[in-house]
């Protein structure tokens, strides 16, 4: 085995570790959201105030809600392509040039399981099949290039330049890492993972001043 396939496999390691942990994350952050809200309203109706009289009693322009609506409208409505899964954003020039490294693998990838090629007497073979296809396909398009490694080792297709391949699977890593980053230093976030209620209050009072430049 070559010091490039075990920089690779070592690489792959790490993307499957920390895309578990933004996974896991982003699952929660519907329930860390609702916790937040649910704590904040607690918090202010402890102080004997509400988002409203913050609001009405404050200099700052930026509410808590506006904030929220702004999120939500920043991020617009999903694009789909063509095997109808959602595309992420737009490819970088560096992501144009990782698809050329990857296109001899997803290649290899669709010869074996492009619903074209496939027979439909065998349902249960054709849609497991047709699944990897898309799979392979949203990851080439989106720069998810763990996900084309994925699929195309579930078939038994071995990439033939783990050199190139590494450059960016590192740069993928790195993003991923960074995108946990931005998760965990969030409010909701950091509410979450406190334990003491002076922590959380802390947090809260955070937030208050960011948005009505006071604490309570």
């Amino acid at each position: 085995m070559s010091v490039h396939e075990l920089k690779y496999k070592k690489l792959l390691n790490e993307l499957k570790f920390y895309n578990e942990e933004l996974e896991l994350i982003e699952e929660s952050i519907h329930d860390i959201h609702l916790e937040f809200e649910t704590y904040y309203n607690g918090f202010l109706e402890e102080k004997g105030t509400s988002k409203q009289e913050l609001e009405d009693t404050s200099p700052k322009t930026a509410t808590y809600d506006t904030m929220q609506e702004n999120m939500k409208a920043a991020a617009g409505p999903a694009e789909t392509d063509e095997t109808g899964l959602t595309v992420l954003n737009q490819m970088s020039d560096e992501d144009q040039e990782a698809k050329k490294v990857f296109a001899k693998l997803y290649k290899d990838i669709v010869k074996k399981c492009h619903p074209d090629r496939l027979s439909m007497d065998d349902m249960e073979y054709f849609n497991k099949m047709n699944t990897r296809f898309k799979a392979a396909t949203w990851g080439y398009n989106n720069a998810k290039w763990s996900i084309v490694i994925k699929v195309a080792q579930e078939l038994g297709i071995k990439p033939s330049n783990y050199k190139k391949m590494n450059g960016h699977l590192r740069r993928e890593v790195a993003d991923v890492q960074k995108k946990i980053k931005h998760h965990k230093s969030t409010f909701g976030y950091r509410l979450f993972e406190a334990e003491e209620k002076e922590e959380k209050d802390y947090i809260v009072n955070e937030i208050i001043y960011s948005l009505f430049r006071r604490r309570l």
